[in-house]
């Protein structure tokens, strides 16, 4: 007796069936993979925390950033996790590092090359590597600005060890996904004021004069807006005392402030201390390694969402969603963001790590962005 075989309908809806039951699966699946990846990034960022609180055991202090505000080659300007590299499980490195010279001298290669695993969030779409920035700008720019210009010259007979041209010469960087924060400070740069030069007035109203009136940052650049301390580019202050954050850039030819727990009088726990940043705020100077890889809490959560959402760069993006035509835009990186669902993870004062979700109140998000009880 001849078996019945499957009609051409019967396959249809059999095949409906698994479609249907593919698409019920994939969310969940999806779900699943974020929640793993967010595991993941949240325990990098725990790590983070005790490396920053075993340094602070070692030297009492906690790691500063090596860059000073229009004087860039007055230190090598290193930045603060290369200080972390014996509490992060990379003693190689650490060992190779010379925080007296220049990142640009050849003995420092190994470190420019090196990619670090746990500085990359695995929810970011870009994997790490060495060539964060360049990915993203292409042949022309092979990396992240080093040479003579952006940092001391190295020392005798330890010069660069690639073609320098004098100006905006490059090298190999990995982008990190973990930033210092600067607490809620002025994002802008010094060299370019509000109302002067390019244009910048009124295109950042996070941290640009008055701000201090709308969203009680404390880093409101106009000293009459009575703002407790008015800061310069990247959170830093005049006055060489660190800024309102745990990282800030130290005033011309003067040492980074010296930040320590008793310095966190807001409390260690109600302070965000390291913040989390996509590669597509990557930047021409904020390598792993250097001076300026520092962010703050002036900027909402997950500023450069549509940025984001396009894959694009925000330094090379053509797109207006991703940079505006107000100004130059730079300014807009210095935010925390990263693609997580709705919100960033961040790592108080005292270690922990916490969720903030992107529609927290501007005023409770620069509270927490502050070291100093004035709110």
């Amino acid at each position: 007796m001849r078996r019945r075989g499957f009609t051409l309908i019967e396959l249809l809806v059999v095949i409906a069936i698994i479609a249907i039951l593919i698409g019920l699966l994939l969310p969940a699946v999806q779900k699943v993979r974020e929640a793993a990846a967010r595991l993941k990034c949240q325990n990098n960022m725990k790590q983070l925390g005790l490396a920053m609180h075993s340094y602070h055991g070692a030297y009492q202090a906690f790691p500063n950033t090596q860059f000073s505000i229009g004087c860039q080659t007055d230190w090598p300007n290193w930045g603060w996790i290369p200080r972390l590299l014996p509490y992060i499980e990379q003693e190689n490195l650490a060992r190779i590092i010379n925080l007296d010279d220049s990142f640009s001298c050849a003995s420092q290669l190994p470190v420019r090359s090196a990619v670090i695993p746990m500085l990359t969030c695995p929810s970011d779409p870009r994997a790490g590597t060495n060539k964060t920035y360049a990915d993203w700008s292409g042949a022309s720019q092979p990396g992240v600005y080093c040479g003579a210009q952006w940092g001391k010259p190295c020392s005798t007979g330890n010069a660069p060890d690639f073609p320098t041209g004098g100006t905006n010469d490059r090298c190999l960087a990995q982008n990190s996904s973990y930033w210092g924060s600067y607490g809620d400070g002025y994002a802008d740069s010094s060299g370019n004021p509000y109302g002067q030069q390019q244009g910048f007035d009124g295109c950042d109203l996070y941290t640009s004069n008055g701000s201090w009136q709308r969203y009680r940052n404390g880093g409101d650049p106009l000293a009459s807006d009575g703002g407790p301390m008015p800061t310069s580019y990247l959170g830093g202050d005049s006055a060489g005392k660190g800024g309102r954050g745990f990282f800030a850039p130290s005033p011309c030819n003067a040492k980074a402030a010296r930040i320590t727990t008793d310095s966190v009088t807001d409390g260690l726990t109600n302070t965000i201390m390291i913040g989390h940043q996509v590669a597509n705020g990557a930047g021409s100077k904020t390598g792993w390694y250097q001076g300026m890889s520092i962010a703050g809490t002036s900027l909402p959560p997950n500023f450069l969402r549509d940025c984001m959402r396009i894959g694009d760069n925000l330094n090379w993006s053509t797109n207006t969603q991703c940079r505006p035509t107000c100004g130059s835009g730079g300014w807009r990186i210095r935010g925390f963001n990263s693609h997580h669902k709705g919100g960033v993870l961040v790592t108080m004062g005292d270690g922990s790590v916490r969720f903030i979700t992107e529609d927290i109140d501007q005023i409770t998000y620069n509270g927490l962005g502050s070291r100093l009880a004035t709110k």
